[in-house]
């Protein structure tokens, strides 16, 4: 199974985003929107791409052990831009140095883990659309409320089994920090 770790924004923050991009976002007819389904935001840690069914349970229990000697800290969603034309992102902010000692963590805990170079939240993968590149200017300045990080969330990916054919996530673990 396909697997991944990652910060979910909370409720709140994700109402705040909501309503920023829906602000920022032109009217359009075009009725296949770019968009990422609000219910795939997430912020990714590590990828651990296929991991066996048996190997579930040593990779949740290897992480487990090392986050729990871990403190929450703060983030906050801020700015956005777009990676080669394609894949619009809003930025994090906010204590990038305990995030990146969990990114750290996180892929430490299955072997050949990749990360991210940039903590991001990935809003659409066709970012070169508009009105999708418009939003993305006028949220370059977007700052929302902060939360603390005291979670992560270990979730398999399906590929092309969410709606519009986005992938599926279904979370199999949820593992505290401190």
């Amino acid at each position: 199974m396909r697997l991944f770790a990652a910060i979910r924004p909370p409720q709140p923050v994700a109402d705040h985003l909501s309503v920023a991009l829906a602000s920022a976002l032109t009217p359009s007819t075009d009725r296949s929107s770019p968009l990422i389904p609000r219910a795939n935001w997430h912020i990714t840690l590590a990828f651990y791409g296929e991991v066996p069914t048996g190997g579930l349970d040593s990779l949740s229990g290897a992480l487990a052990a090392e986050l729990i000697q871990m403190a929450p800290f703060e983030l906050e969603l801020r700015g956005a831009g777009c990676t080669r034309g394609r894949v619009g992102w809003v930025g994090v902010g906010g204590d990038l140095a305990a995030f990146r000692r969990l990114a750290a963590t996180a892929r430490a805990a299955w072997p050949g883990t990749a990360g991210e170079q940039r903590p991001h939240l990935t809003i659409t993968r066709r970012a070169d659309r508009t009105p999708t590149s418009d939003a993305l200017r006028a949220l370059s300045v977007y700052v929302g409320p902060s939360w603390p990080v005291h979670q992560v969330e270990l979730i398999r990916s399906d590929l092309g089994q969410g709606p519009a054919r986005h992938p599926l996530y279904t979370t199999l673990a949820t593992l505290a920090l401190a």
